[in-house]
């Protein structure tokens, strides 16, 4: 039931755009040798987890033409980790814009600058990726659409600028991504 809903869907995809939208894997904390937020990487633990992750949701036909990630390490690895998981590594590019309060603005004006990769995750943080789901989808700011960590959606558009709001087509918690691999 719930392992059907990633799958790729042709109609969604000649429609425009796909936006997947993914928060980093669970990273250590600050503390033990690591004083700075954006150096905290990937426990083991977060790693074998993200692996899980995107096994299950390549396994299932998911399709990217690019990822972008915050320059922050753990959304880096997320990215990586991601990326490596399909049979041709998809590329990445870091973007400031997914930094922890980065500009939306920035990173919609990102996308449009691509239109020939229109099937795109971004990895970055909450509760920055929250506020971008629903930016996208035309909701306000008291839409709750909290991400955990490993926690993705798909969110089909027309394009950028966006001239309609976007479809909110799946939402999935890292456990139910895991099953799937």
């Amino acid at each position: 039931m719930a392992a059907k809903a990633p799958a790729r869907d042709e109609n969604t995809a000649s429609a425009g755009y796909e936006i997947y939208i993914m928060r980093h894997g669970l990273a250590e904390g600050i503390g033990s040798g690591i004083t700075e937020d954006a150096k905290r990487t990937l426990t083991p633990e977060g790693k074998k987890k993200m692996q899980d992750i995107a096994h299950g949701l390549a396994r299932l036909g998911w399709v990217l033409d690019w990822i972008v990630t915050s320059p922050l390490v753990r959304a880096v690895e997320t990215a990586h980790i991601v990326s490596g998981s399909f049979a041709s590594e998809v590329p990445v590019e870091i973007s400031d814009a997914l930094r922890p309060a980065g500009s939306a603005d920035a990173l919609i004006s990102l996308l449009a600058k691509h239109p020939n990769r229109n099937r795109v995750l971004v990895v970055g943080h909450e509760p920055d990726l929250s506020a971008l789901a629903a930016r996208l989808i035309g909701s306000g700011r008291g839409c709750n659409l909290a991400f955990k960590k490993g926690g993705c959606c798909l969110i089909a558009c027309d394009g950028f600028p966006l001239k309609s709001p976007g479809q909110l087509v799946w939402w999935l918690t890292p456990r139910v991504m895991r099953k799937l691999a």
